[in-house]
């Protein structure tokens, strides 16, 4: 992982081979449904297009010098490399459980909400390894004023045209250095400046500014339904009850509370002897007098 990547930063419990495996998987499932699917690298029987005769011209010609043929395989070479180019790769990330997948995806959020939103509609796991995965924007050096260049030409997309809530999610792995409230302080004064409806919602905000600093890089990314969506766990949004789901077994609740309400009513109800001895109590003074005499 180094300044100028972006892609996934993506957590495991322990089993990285796995987790890495079932990111693939994953990433190039979405990524072949909302952009299609990547062209197959040429074999090397594509590479003369069967012609025999452009394989004789670029063979080198023995009046050539060796410097300038050895100079051309070189080349070439570096072109098949750069032509079999991957969308996402795995790079080091410096921490444990923690695995970066860099892409050539121009805006890593458009495909980690849509998946987060099918884990949260269908509640079928995709993955037992991957704990969560955060799509990051930008990959920066760990030091205030970095972090701070690259959130603002973030925030020029997010906070710029119309006024947002948002959050800040502060992580730190192996790095005591980049002070938390510094940060969070400046980059909420830049935000602020970009529009002063900007406020701040540490509860259900409509943008989260996630900063997880790992070693001497910083990953950022600008978030939308951070916590509506369990902050992109896929355990978490597997687990929790559909809201479809829940809306009948609240019903059942509200059938079963008039039902209790009706049981009492009826068990308060007064008994035909008490209403015989009230209407005794409640006899006229004369009626009274008169049993008296007899």
């Amino acid at each position: 992982m180094k300044p100028g990547h972006r892609g996934f930063l993506v957590t495991c419990n322990g089993h990285v081979r796995d987790c890495i495996r079932d990111s693939y998987r994953i990433l190039n499932a979405y990524a072949d449904e909302l952009y299609g699917a990547v062209d197959k690298a040429p074999t090397p029987s594509d590479d003369t297009g069967g012609n025999g005769d452009a394989a004789e011209s670029n063979a080198p010609s023995d009046e050539e010098d060796i410097s300038i043929t050895l100079q051309k395989e070189a080349e070439a070479a570096g072109q098949k490399q750069n032509s079999r180019s991957f969308r996402f790769q795995n790079v080091e990330s410096g921490a444990m459980n923690c695995l970066f997948i860099q892409t050539t995806l121009p805006d890593p959020n458009e495909m980690a909400v849509k998946l987060m939103k099918d884990l949260s509609a269908t509640k079928k796991h995709k993955s037992r390894f991957i704990l969560r995965m955060l799509p990051i924007q930008a990959v920066c050096r760990a030091n205030l004023k970095d972090i701070i260049d690259v959130v603002g030409k973030l925030s020029d997309r997010f906070f710029l045209k119309e006024p947002k809530t948002y959050a800040i999610v502060f992580n730190r792995r192996l790095n005591n250095d980049l002070s938390r409230d510094d940060v969070i302080r400046e980059v909420a004064e830049l935000i602020t400046t970009k529009n002063a409806g900007n406020k701040a919602n540490l509860k259900s905000p409509q943008l989260a500014v996630i900063v997880e600093v790992i070693k001497g890089l910083c990953c950022i990314g600008i978030l939308p339904e951070y916590y509506q969506l369990r902050k992109y766990n896929l355990v978490e949004l597997v687990a929790q009850p559909s809201p479809i789901a829940a809306a009948p077994a609240k019903e059942v609740q509200q059938s079963n509370a008039e039902e209790n309400a009706l049981k009492l009513a009826a068990e308060d109800k007064p008994e035909p002897a008490e209403q015989i001895e009230t209407s005794e109590k409640d006899a006229s003074p004369s009626e009274q007098d008169k049993v008296a005499a007899e």
